[in-house]
């Protein structure tokens, strides 16, 4: 696993439509994933708005010592929440960008080993710090249609860190 992409940018206010997790099954939440991807989830989602960014986002959001993973995608504030999902609002933030390249079937893109490498690599370009580290409340990994293809080896995440 290496990063081949870093910047800094700035993520605009927005909503995530989709649903919430709170609960890892074997250290992931891949179960949530599976669950999405068999049952239509993101056609569903889609049915009365169109999405910011075709990308499928996963979304965790840090409050102290509670965590919530959310699968879904960005649409504009003010549109409606389809039926049978829910929304959480994210505000305007600089944000630090890593695209991370690894092997999707050994997990190297997954999880807390592939976010603290993407972190650790952001620290040492002076695009984050410890203390954003400390008092992360968002970070998100970016599912990008054009460079996430889970059928090519090695593929490439995205992960988008909210800092001060």
């Amino acid at each position: 696993m290496k990063v081949t992409h870093r910047n800094l940018v700035t993520e605009p206010a927005r909503q995530l439509f989709g649903l919430p997790y709170k609960k890892q099954e074997h250290g992931s939440y891949n179960y949530a994933w599976l669950d999405w991807e068999t049952t239509d989830k993101f056609k569903q989602l889609e049915t009365i708005n169109k999405p910011l960014d075709p990308a499928k986002i996963g979304l965790l959001v840090i409050d102290g010592d509670e965590t919530t993973y959310w699968i879904g995608k960005w649409f504009r504030k003010g549109q409606k929440v389809p039926e049978g999902f829910q929304a959480i609002a994210v505000p305007e933030s600089s944000a630090a960008v890593a695209w991370v390249n690894g092997n999707p079937d050994t997990g190297d893109l997954f999880g807390q080993r592939a976010m603290e490498t993407a972190h650790q690599e952001l620290v040492t370009r002076h695009m984050m710090t410890e203390d954003d580290w400390t008092n992360l409340k968002y970070v998100y990994e970016r599912y990008d249609p054009q460079r996430f293809q889970p059928e090519e080896n090695p593929t490439t995440l995205d992960y988008i860190f909210y800092v001060k």
